[in-house]
């Protein structure tokens, strides 16, 4: 599973275009990756000498190359697929992670920009230290030349620990994932960093600020098990012992380095959230899952291989997902059902195994076009036009671009068209399900899943507050009023992005006045990354 240093991406203001120049003819030599690096001045002075490297899926480094004096860089003969750059030079902030999808005769075009550590790391670090020491004086009382002896000596700890160790901010404890609540815990607990605290705060200061930091730690958790529990269930309809035995195991399983904080979840994928489960919080997922549910995990899978290059396999691999969808979304209907009204008539199951069979044929009808010819043809089209003098190089790159946008998403997969609302609400089949259930059954049904709706928006909610507010590091009053801010908004749960959008509707509304001057800086930042990053995808 990949991780994004998000908050340090924000300060270090890079680029996250990523975009499809051409498309060549000759599939057989992979792709070709280039770009140009440059410094986050207004000049945007190209950077010589910047190592590239670039991963694939599993983390295994296949292509390295270097920058040249334009601050320009080339990979070709990279085989299709998705991988991982991330760009190295002393003095920079490094950026690790970002996701690019390479398509075979693609010219894939990754600018990158890398700010200088004095102008990022030391500029948030330094920003946040002071932060920590008005927020504890403001906590205790403390008079304002404990505060600055506290900010000092704190600062000094700091250096003294990353000249020790020969390390940058972004590898301290974490912090580069981490972001604030990382390098707080590093200083805490590190035994100079925590002699810094002990020097100015009693005993008991200190053990209670220790707590504190410990609770925000706790509630980021408790958020991060209840999403990924959310998203467990979207994906395969749990039921409430299911959904209850999943968020218990992640909370017993939070002492596991591997477990993620909130904010790292934004830009994992169905199939990275169950590796996340499976091999590196080792909770199996087997004695939690039906028959029925992992065949949805199998056409999980199945669709992330899809490229539209077999139609037949495609189609019969799309049919078991759906069927398998539907097939766990009506188990889950017919045992609540039972438990509280008893099972239902021959009838009414027979009724309901002819929709799902209607509805799975028309999920597969919607599914006809092959994305890799129609992008081969559009892209003949738009060459001729060139030649012709009817479009421009740049405008044909652009339409190109798009185009590979709304064919698949940035991991490579095909975006399906799925039924408005999702295949589960699939108007047949929710008729059919209107149809043989009583008027009883039916509004208790309908309740429940405006139950689980709610639950499922309050879980969005929840990790968009720890998430902004472990980075801002807010006091117990702000918290309260981003929790009030964050009570008002919701989201298209069925949106692959709601997560982000979610967060991305808490940044705007956030009010800066309940701010300090470090966290209304961050916010401002931290918005102008997120747009950056996500800000195409989640304004659709």
């Amino acid at each position: 599973m990949a991780h994004f240093s998000f908050v340090l991406l924000f300060f270090l203001s890079i680029s996250p275009f990523v975009g499809i120049a051409s498309a060549q003819d000759n599939a057989a030599d992979g792709g070709t990756l280039r770009g140009t690096i440059t410094d986050t001045t207004p000049a945007l002075n190209p950077i010589e000498g910047v190592e590239v490297k670039i991963y694939d899926r599993n983390g295994v480094h296949d292509f390295t190359v270097k920058t040249d004096a334009n601050g320009e860089y080339k990979c070709s003969g990279i085989p299709a697929g998705r991988y991982l750059i991330s760009i190295f030079k002393r003095g920079y902030g490094n950026r690790r992670g970002k996701p690019v999808t390479i398509v075979d005769g693609g010219d894939h075009l990754v600018p990158l920009r890398m700010a200088k550590k004095d102008e990022a790391e030391d500029r948030w670090s330094v920003g946040l230290i002071q932060h920590i020491a008005e927020s504890i004086g403001k906590r205790y009382n403390l008079e304002e030349p404990t505060v600055e002896a506290l900010h000092r000596s704190i600062l000094e700890a700091l250096d003294a620990v990353l000249e020790q160790n020969n390390q940058d901010v972004s590898e301290f404890a974490r912090t580069g994932e981490e972001g604030s609540i990382g390098l707080i815990d590093g200083l805490l607990s590190h035994p100079d960093g925590k002699a810094a605290f002990a020097r100015h705060l009693t005993e008991k200061q200190l053990q209670n600020y220790i707590a504190f930091t410990k609770k925000l730690r706790h509630q980021d958790q408790q958020a991060a098990a209840q999403y990924i529990t959310v998203w467990i269930d979207q994906e395969f309809s749990l039921t409430e012992d299911q959904r209850k035995n999943l968020e218990q195991s992640l909370l017993d399983a939070t002492a596991n380095e591997a477990f993620p904080i909130s904010i790292s979840l934004f830009e994992i994928d169905i199939l990275e959230a169950v590796q996340l489960i499976n091999d590196r919080l080792e909770i199996s997922l087997e004695g939690l899952l039906t028959q029925t549910q992992f065949d949805i995990l199998h056409g999980v899978f199945a669709k992330k291989a899809m490229r539209g290059n077999n139609a037949d396999e495609n189609e019969f691999q799309l049919r078991e997902f759906a069927e398998a969808k539907l097939a766990a979304h009506t188990a889950r209907l017919v045992a609540a059902h039972t438990a509280q009204l008893g099972p239902l008539s021959k009838d009414a199951s027979q009724h309901l195994s002819t929709a799902i069979k209607g509805v799975v044929q028309q999920y597969i009808d919607a599914q006809d076009t092959d994305p890799e010819a129609t992008y081969r043809e559009t892209a003949e089209k738009l060459r001729q036009a060139v030649k012709t003098g009817e479009m421009t190089d740049k405008q044909v790159e652009e339409k190109l671009d798009a185009l590979m946008k709304a064919l698949w998403d940035e991991n490579g997969t095909i975006r399906w068209d799925e039924p408005k609302g999702g295949i589960t609400r699939h108007p047949l089949f929710q008729q059919t399900i209107k149809d043989v259930l009583s008027e009883e059954a039916f509004t208790q049904y309908t309740d429940r899943q405006a139950e689980r709706d709610n639950w499922h928006q309050q879980a969005l909610r929840d990790v968009a507050v720890v998430s902004l507010g472990t980075q801002l590091i807010l006091d117990n009053t702000q918290r309260k009023q981003l929790k009030a801010i964050a009570a008002e908004l919701t989201v298209d749960l069925l949106k692959t992005d709601a997560l982000p959008s979610m967060f991305y509707q808490l940044l705007q509304q956030t009010d800066h006045e309940m701010l300090s001057p470090w966290q209304q800086e961050l916010l401002t930042f931290m918005q102008a990354g997120f747009e950056r990053e996500f800000g195409e995808r989640i304004k659709k």
